[in-house]
């Protein structure tokens, strides 16, 4: 009789647990939402501020990729940047705190005639830059650091493929479009030759 009153209780005990939030004020209910609406982290910082954090990493990036540009042209190892930022903004009370700017790219050997690009060494590299705002202006957080990840020989070789592909595509699209240059201008000139003559 006892064993069935306690496992009686316990049941009786769980679904009152269970419908608890249910069956809580409207003002805890209230209050509840406007802090996971505080606190909730936005996945992407404000249009607004966007543009300015562009500018000010295009110009803080610039030696980087022109160092990268040196490696290549040397035939050292480079990190063929793609051209787009990754944004990270941390969140605190008071809003935006922090955004931290990636900027990566695969690694390419250029010692390599594989490709335009080289051979890819299955190494992704990233450059992270770190904000914080002051005011109107977006203020360093110290030097940006590298960071890297080797995906292996294998995925080396995919991707040496893939620019492959990328370098066919790209030269049956630059042939059209001289094929369509020579066109129109020999187009023109029979236009300019015949036209003038009526």
């Amino acid at each position: 009789m006892v064993k069935r009153i306690v496992a009686t209780s316990a049941v009786a005990l769980a679904a009152a647990l269970a419908f608890l939030p249910a069956i809580g004020s409207p003002k805890a209910f209230a209050q509840q939402q406007y802090v996971m609406r505080k606190f909730r982290q936005p996945k992407d910082i404000p249009d607004s501020l966007r543009a300015s954090l562009d500018d000010k990493v295009s110009e803080d990036a610039a030696p980087y990729l022109d160092k990268e540009d040196q490696n290549k042209a040397s035939g050292k190892p480079y990190t063929d940047f793609v051209p787009k930022f990754e944004y990270l903004p941390n969140y605190g009370p008071q809003g935006l705190s922090t955004v931290s700017v990636k900027l990566g790219g695969a690694e390419y050997d250029p010692t390599s005639k594989a490709t335009t690009k080289g051979a890819a060494t299955g190494k992704l590299k990233y450059l992270v830059f770190s904000y914080t705002r002051q005011g109107s202006k977006w203020i360093p957080l110290g030097k940006p650091k590298w960071e890297s990840q080797d995906l292996g020989k294998l995925a080396g070789e995919q991707m040496t493929g893939h620019q492959k592909i990328g370098d066919h595509n790209k030269a049956i699209v630059e042939k059209y479009k001289e094929q369509q240059q020579k066109k129109k201008a020999l187009a023109d000139a029979l236009q300019k030759k015949f036209g003038s003559s009526q």
